[in-house]
């Protein structure tokens, strides 16, 4: 019984502890509700005093509407003519870069040296053995601080093969290469594209390089080649080693859309005629141009300058 009375004391106590604070707060709260206005508007109405109610409303201050917003200024236009996008473009058929590794320095050289922002190459080997199983537009590229597209057209080995390439100086966005029409027993050829950005205008660039043995084939393959052509709008620019001279139904059916920009260049090969062309069309305004003879291919190097126009009728 001793030890059940102190058990029973114990609980009361701390009950009472628990208890106590709370009371306490909520006399407060109850205190602090009374003492304080109400915060409903009607509430505080309905217990005002009837002579409360007839006194003076009070005065509000009239506010004036704010001034009118003008439109937002609309975004000047740019100008697409304004300001030309300038580039070089050389094409040049290297022969197969048949020279050492070490060599493509050279090819690199006459690049260089002429200043071209776009670069279509012909007869490119990649990882064969008869030029010492490199890389040769990654290598060239790597010289000339370029980005660079590769379109096998004849697949030597599983690796890389034999065809033509695009080196850039502005961001190549896409590329795509095109088998062309062939017959039996004849090198496959094709035609590379590439889509560049220079300064935020896209140039669309081809480079093919026809057969050199029969007329009536060279005459299909450059008609698919302007079929694909003819399907991108804006600038573009064919080039490449067309097998074909001056006066031929292959550069008729090219200049059908095109226009020839190196016509008063001369010859481009060691053998006297001019077979490697840059044919853009009317976004491009052609400056001075230049053909590079060098001992590293049988093709001389062709650069022309270009004014790249913002639009078709600038």
């Amino acid at each position: 019984m001793p030890i059940l009375a102190v058990v029973l004391t114990v609980g009361v106590i701390a009950a009472l502890t628990v208890l106590a604070p709370r009371l306490n707060d909520s006399r407060q709260a109850s205190a602090e509700t009374s003492s304080s206005p109400s915060a409903d508007p009607l509430d505080a109405s309905a217990s005002a005093s009837p002579s409360a109610s007839s006194g003076p409303l009070p005065k509000f201050t009239t506010l004036e509407a704010p001034p009118a917003i003008d439109k937002a200024p609309k975004k000047p236009k740019i100008d697409p003519c304004a300001v030309p996008r300038n580039l070089t473009v050389m094409t040049f058929n290297i022969k197969g870069g048949r020279v050492s590794p070490g060599e493509l320095g050279g090819i690199a050289g006459v690049i260089r040296s002429s200043g071209a922002d776009v670069v279509l190459l012909q007869e490119v080997d990649r990882n064969r053995r008869r030029s010492g199983n490199v890389d040769q537009p990654a290598i060239i590229a790597s010289h000339l601080g370029m980005q660079s597209v590769f379109g096998a057209n004849d697949y030597i080995t599983d690796r890389g093969g034999y065809g033509n390439a695009i080196l850039s100086r502005f961001p190549i966005a896409e590329s795509g290469n095109t088998h062309l029409p062939n017959s039996d027993g004849k090198e496959q050829r094709g035609v590379l594209r590439a889509n560049i950005i220079v300064q935020g205008q896209r140039l669309v660039v081809f480079n093919t390089h026809l057969d050199h043995t029969s007329d009536s084939l060279r005459q299909a393959q450059i008609g698919a080649v302007m079929a694909k052509v003819n399907a991108y709008d804006g600038a573009k620019i064919l080039g490449g080693d067309l097998n074909s001279g001056d006066g031929s139904g292959v550069l008729s059916t090219a200049l059908s859309s095109l226009t020839d920009a190196g016509a008063s260049l001369g010859p481009s090969h060691d053998g006297g005629g001019r077979v490697d062309y840059l044919l853009p069309n009317s976004w491009l305004e052609a400056g001075d141009g230049r053909v590079t003879p060098t001992s590293l291919s049988d093709h001389h190097a062709v650069s022309i300058d270009f004014s790249m126009r913002g639009a078709e009728d600038c």
